[in-house]
């Protein structure tokens, strides 16, 4: 049985009849992956407790990298579409000056208007840019079993918005892949060279959630949380919050909080719209 986060007591209910869940963040719990209505669910690819320090461009130390000056961000189209090389399966995209204001929900290329997203053949991402021109991306990911278009919303506020496709939709947790503009063509977003994925879900053994625009860490472009239990309806919680260097995603910091009761746990909201996940785009069944 798969429920929204964060907390209700709606969710508490639901976790008592879930199974226990491996997922981001749990490498330190004892307890091992289990099936979780039926389904086996893998741990997730994000883990908060081990994050490794980031790494800046060559030569530049990554604490002088901060989410506000150029490359903290990730990387802004410039000029024209002339001269670009078409992604492969794709035709050139529509070019986009630099951003100048976060883009709207579902602004991929930066020029105003929402873009057509959809997956093709069970593997690729494909964008239809309103402006002309299209990507097409093989999705690197292991088990494509739910994979559909969550939909895509400015994360970082860099003028275009990224895109978000679950991969997979166990009993009581969904991984989502992320995807960026960058150079004029869509990416699929990596952490430590692999691809990224964020866990969203809880049973009675794990909670884990994710948003963009935390609203407590201004500047920071994802966060994750994640949680063992420690007693019946008690968690401790690992918060890590992200950057995007061009199509990497970068640890900043890790935090974990004092075990608490589900609906006390620190999850972290999108600021825009106050939910998990990213603006209209929300993780869940």
């Amino acid at each position: 049985m798969s429920f929204p986060l964060p907390p209700s007591r709606r969710f508490a209910t639901a976790l008592a009849v879930t199974g226990v869940l491996a997922c981001a963040g749990c490498g330190a719990s004892a307890e091992a992956p289990a099936s979780a209505g039926g389904v086996t669910v893998r741990p997730a690819t994000v883990r908060p407790t081990t994050v490794q320090p980031a790494t800046g461009s060559a030569g530049q130390d990554p604490a002088s990298i901060s989410p506000t000056q150029p490359g903290a961000g990730g990387s802004t189209p410039q000029g024209s579409p002339a001269g670009r090389t078409p992604a492969a399966g794709g035709r050139t995209p529509h070019g986009s000056p630099p951003a100048t204001r976060p883009a709207r929900d579902g602004d991929v290329d930066g020029d105003g208007r929402s873009d057509t997203l959809s997956v093709a053949g069970g593997q690729r991402l494909v964008a239809h840019y309103s402006g002309g021109g299209s990507d097409s991306v093989v999705l690197r990911a292991g088990d494509r079993a739910g994979l559909r278009v969550l939909g895509a919303a400015d994360a970082d506020s860099d003028g275009h918005a990224e895109v978000f496709v679950q991969l997979d939709q166990a009993a009581s947790q969904q991984l989502t892949t992320v995807f960026r503009y960058v150079d004029g063509h869509l990416r699929q977003v990596s952490l430590n060279g692999q691809p990224a994925t964020l866990p969203y879900g809880g049973s009675t053994g794990y909670v884990t959630s994710w948003s963009c625009r935390p609203a407590s860490s201004p500047g920071t472009a994802l966060a994750t949380a994640a949680g063992p239990s420690t007693g019946p309806n008690v968690y401790a919680l690992t918060l890590t919050y992200y950057r995007f260097d061009g199509e990497r995603l970068v640890p900043l910091r890790s935090t974990t909080a004092a075990p608490a009761a589900l609906d006390a746990l620190p999850f972290e909201h999108d600021t825009v719209s106050g939910q998990p996940g990213c603006g209209s785009v929300r993780p869940g069944p």
